[in-house]
């Protein structure tokens, strides 16, 4: 059974998105112990799955394969940007 780029673009993204948000959410005020090897273990995944992603719908491009697949990753991942670009902002404007 062949596996497409795409799909396993998807997937990885998908892994990103939830990797990076349970890294925010269960991070209490002041992490200690195992907690941090954990949240840095999240964060990280998330950042390699992010990236690993946009390789594999790069590479979905560049073959040419067919279907949206290989767009859901870039969206994914700008929503993600943006989510926090919104979240820094609306930090800022809180201390103003």
């Amino acid at each position: 059974m062949h596996k497409t780029y795409s799909k396993w673009s998807v997937i990885l993204s998908i892994t990103c998105a939830l990797t990076i948000f349970v890294s925010y959410a269960i991070a209490p005020r002041q992490p200690e112990g195992v907690m941090v090897v954990l949240i840095q273990v999240l964060f990280f995944t998330s950042i390699v799955t992010g990236l690993l992603s946009l390789i594999f719908s790069f590479i979905g491009f560049k073959k040419k394969e067919k279907g949206f697949l290989k767009m859901v990753s870039p969206i994914i991942i700008i929503l993600i940007l943006i989510t926090f670009i919104i979240s820094f902002i609306a930090l800022a404007i809180s201390f103003l």
